[in-house]
């Protein structure tokens, strides 16, 4: 296993999924840009996959669309709050000046590169 864990494998052992099928990746996959897609509509521009708290919130999305353990409705609303937070805090809504945009550009096509 590499050292660096990619979003996708953390989405699948969150998920408790060990296949590696190329549906069920593409599924993550789209539910990860999705929920990339859905803060960047609230107003969230800092999409840093290492940050614990935009992790949290993939984690949480992805399990409410998978309807995890059969708690859809309560990671969703999960997901709800922390998006809430997210969009309000300046932490996560402004790029300051030594940003490169690279965050947010990567969540267009759902990587955040390198």
């Amino acid at each position: 296993m590499a050292a660096e864990t990619t979003l996708t494998e953390k989405m699948r052992a969150a998920l408790r999924i060990s296949s590696t099928s190329d549906r069920i990746t593409e599924e993550i996959n789209d539910c990860i840009a999705a929920c990339k897609k859905d803060l960047q509509d609230v107003g969230v521009k800092r999409l840093n996959e290492t940050d614990a708290l935009i992790v949290r919130a993939i984690t949480l999305y992805v399990k409410a669309e998978f309807g995890f353990n059969g708690n859809a409705d309560k990671f969703h609303n999960s997901y709800e709050s922390l998006k809430v937070h997210l969009s309000m805090s300046s932490e996560y809504n402004t790029v300051s000046e030594t940003d490169t945009g690279t965050e947010t550009e990567g969540a267009e096509n759902g990587s955040m590169g390198g």
